[in-house]
């Protein structure tokens, strides 16, 4: 059977993923409607809303609002109040963190909270800057502030120890995505 024999619509029909973008499992899960990214609830940044239909998930809401943008430096970035657009980026910029790989050493609490005194000013974690996201608290610096806080601690309190890495890897990302999303120049 070549090519000419297959309907046209077998390369559109696609099924949604049947595990969670952030947590990698299955279960109770949304599909996006507009791509094939699926989220348990809670999961999904902000968190899903199963009930509204049509349900667009934050990546694909941050490519619809995507227009062109000028090159800003990063301090007016970050006087910036938190408004709508800036927390849909925001958001954007921690549900890719959530993603990565290695994310899941800093969504919980520290487990050596302990041991978190000089040279720590205070631990930091994703599920407090999510929680914090989520109430609408926050001005752009103190979310980056926060995030960045979270690489400082990890690096302090790692930097002899292999693991070390795992936040090197993470900060670089989420640099990026920081550098890409609000186009620091």
């Amino acid at each position: 059977m070549g090519w000419k024999n297959i309907p046209v619509y077998a390369f559109l029909q696609r099924e949604a993923s049947d595990e969670c973008e952030v947590c990698c499992r299955g279960g109770q899960l949304l599909c996006c409607d507009s791509c094939l990214r699926a989220f348990h609830e809670d999961c999904h940044i902000p968190p899903a809303e199963a009930e509204r239909s049509p349900w667009s998930c934050t990546f694909c809401r941050m490519k619809e609002s995507a227009g062109s943008q000028r090159c800003h430096r990063e301090s007016k970035v970050l006087a910036r109040p938190m408004g709508p657009a800036e927390q849909l980026k925001c958001e954007f910029i921690l549900l890719k963190a959530y993603c990565h790989p290695q994310s899941a050493f800093f969504a919980k609490i520290p487990h050596n909270l302990q041991d978190y005194a000089e040279p720590f000013k205070e631990a930091m974690w994703l599920d407090l800057v999510k929680e914090r996201l989520a109430e609408k608290v926050y001005t752009m610096a103190w979310f980056v502030r926060d995030m960045r806080l979270i690489f400082h601690n990890h690096r302090t309190f790692h930097q002899a120890s292999d693991l070390s890495q795992i936040g090197l890897d993470l900060e670089a990302e989420f640099e990026k995505h920081l550098k890409e999303v609000f186009i620091f120049s």
